[in-house]
């Protein structure tokens, strides 16, 4: 097509297009995009709209849409995310930071300002992007986060949004499986993961976008999405200290329902709380390590 496109009729096609492609977003999604490859905010695309686009605007803008109608994650057509009002820089090396997770760092935050900690140890397992780490190390500026993944990959992006942020005195990055770097003896404050959850036969059941392009190592978890949380449950009992808490994430009701029941059995019944959302769904759990240390 050589006809000349305005940023208002590239918008309208755009849109219409991705609708009927599937896309949840489409608005918001071609938006985005625009924004992107014009170098402008979202809010200038309407304060120009019949602003012709140039060969190459318009070229780029294509490629961007046919890849977002293909399933590609805008996160990562963009190269970032914005997570609990922070930007964070993704590449399909790690998660895309999501809403839902920003309940469990709300309730991380919560537990910090109630314990009233000089300096909090904070270990986030399956860091990712570093989103969490750097969200509770800038809402919590005494807090000390170790943040740990299993992917070199992704501790490279986590690396660039720890020092992009400017909190390389604060977050501190290591390679490891689950808590596996850390000694049984600890003792730290709060373990707090996002971990993978979803269970092998609801693979089918993901959008194209996470099961075609963002990491498997960060989306399975064995066959009821548990394998890790239980590994992850039993490990964090041994490193926290009397009183500290486990925050973990969870997914589907079904495996959501099967991670309260393992927590409850290693950390008691009554030792574990629902973490809601604003819509009242369940997005996780907090389970507090006995004071005495004991388990049920």
């Amino acid at each position: 097509m050589d006809e000349v496109l305005t940023v208002r009729s590239f918008l309208d096609l755009t849109v219409k297009w991705l609708a009927q492609k599937g896309c949840e977003s489409p608005r918001l999604d071609a938006e985005l995009l625009a924004a992107e490859a014009l170098g402008i905010r979202r809010l200038d695309l309407y304060l120009s709209p019949e602003r012709p686009l140039t060969p190459t605007e318009r070229d780029r803008l294509r490629d961007l849409v046919r890849r977002r109608a293909k399933g590609e994650p805008v996160a990562y057509l963009r190269g970032r995310r914005e997570f609990h009002g922070i930007d964070f820089i993704v590449t399909p090396a790690v998660l895309v930071p999501r809403p839902e997770t920003e309940t469990i760092v709300d309730a991380a935050l919560e537990w910090l300002a109630a314990a009233s900690l000089d300096a909090p140890q904070v270990v986030d397992v399956g860091t990712g992007s570093g989103a969490i780490a750097c969200a509770i190390a800038t809402a919590c500026p005494a807090a000390r986060v170790l943040a740990l993944d299993l992917s070199d990959a992704a501790l490279e992006v986590a690396a660039r949004n720890v020092a992009a942020l400017g909190l390389g005195d604060r977050v501190r990055l290591d390679r490891s499986d689950l808590l596996a770097v850390l000694p049984t003896d600890a003792a730290v404050d709060i373990v707090v993961s996002n971990p993978p959850y979803v269970a092998e036969d609801e693979r089918p059941l993901l959008d194209v976008s996470a099961r075609d392009f963002e990491p498997a190592l960060a989306l399975f978890s064995g066959p009821e999405g548990t394998t890790l949380t239980a590994r992850l449950a039993d490990e964090a009992w041994t490193r926290l200290r009397p009183g500290g808490v486990l925050i973990v994430e969870t997914g589907s009701p079904a495996q959501t329902s099967r991670v309260e029941a393992l927590l409850k059995a290693r950390f008691g019944a009554l030792a574990v709380d629902p973490l809601p959302d604003i819509g009242r769904t369940v997005r996780g759990f907090l389970a507090r390590k006995s004071l005495e240390g004991v388990g049920p």
